[in-house]
């Protein structure tokens, strides 16, 4: 893996990060404060696997909680502008705006780093080798493509973040059609045998075919409403391919989002499902 503390939207927070890393390995037991979220779930999902992966024993707790150090806390909310200043053997992680990609200029591209994604970089700094860990990697966007940037337009760091997988080989970016069974939720207004009828041909299309058989399979969706044309894009020409299965991964964060009820059980199904990969 490469280490996602390359990318510019971690800079302020990776001397943090490695910080806290350090002084983690030299603990008995951490204790994991999350919020009973699908955010919460993903981001001890991703600690969990690397204290797992480096035999570091630790509790998982539901916020509202209170826990002597050392212990993480991942809390949802606003975004910050800065990061919380941090106590010996504790930190907490909230959403953060950072810069995701700049311009030809050079000029910021900002959006919001999810606590999903900060627990991910944290957890690679724990155990950089981890087997676990590395099986989960994908999920790391999960944060930014449940949060509502991407219904408002462009998100950068969900950009950057994508990049950053595809790059370092951990997933491949694949157009609908070469999907398997992919979740057609957030495409209503597609026609489910038009869809399928275009997976079967692909393979014998030609670029311009395969242009022509796309633009033609979700012309229904881009004249409605919904989803924004950066939803869309994902959902159809940037679909993240996962390298142990068929699936992908944006059908299995709405299988995940479903098992969610606002319970902290749920959310440790949900934990225990991702880490098991029955989801």
């Amino acid at each position: 893996m490469r280490s996602l503390l390359e990318l510019e939207a971690f800079a302020t927070i990776a001397v943090n990060l490695q910080e806290y890393a350090t002084s983690m390995s030299q603990s008995d037991t951490i204790t994991l404060i999350i919020p009973p979220s699908p955010d919460g779930a993903v981001s001890s999902a991703f600690l969990e696997a690397a204290l797992l992966d480096a035999e570091i024993s630790y509790r998982r707790r539901f916020s509202p909680r209170s826990a002597s150090p050392p212990f993480i806390e991942v809390k949802d909310g606003d975004a910050l502008d800065k990061p919380l200043t941090q106590k010996p053997n504790q930190i907490v992680i909230t959403p953060l705006f950072a810069t995701g990609v700049r311009g030809h200029e050079g000029a910021a591209h900002r959006g919001v780093l999810s606590t999903v994604a900060q627990a991910a970089a944290l957890a690679e700094l724990i155990a950089p080798d981890g087997k676990r860990l590395r099986s989960l990697r994908p999920w790391l966007l999960a944060g930014n493509w449940w949060a509502s940037a991407l219904d408002q337009g462009y998100d950068p760091v969900y950009s950057a973040l994508r990049d950053h997988l595809h790059q370092e080989g951990s997933v491949r970016i694949v157009p609908l059609p070469e999907i398997e069974s992919p979740d057609m939720t957030g495409l209503k207004q597609v026609d489910l045998d038009t869809e399928a009828s275009t997976r079967e041909t692909w393979s014998a299309l030609d670029v311009d075919g395969k242009a022509n058989a796309l633009s033609t399979l979700v012309l229904p969706q881009v004249l409605s409403d919904k989803p924004s044309t950066a939803r869309l894009e994902e959902l159809v020409w940037h679909r993240i391919k996962l390298a142990d299965s068929d699936n992908d991964l944006h059908t299995r964060m709405v299988t995940a989002r479903a098992m969610w009820d606002g319970t902290p059980k749920a959310v440790s199904d949900l934990i225990d499902a991702i880490l098991s990969k029955a989801v």
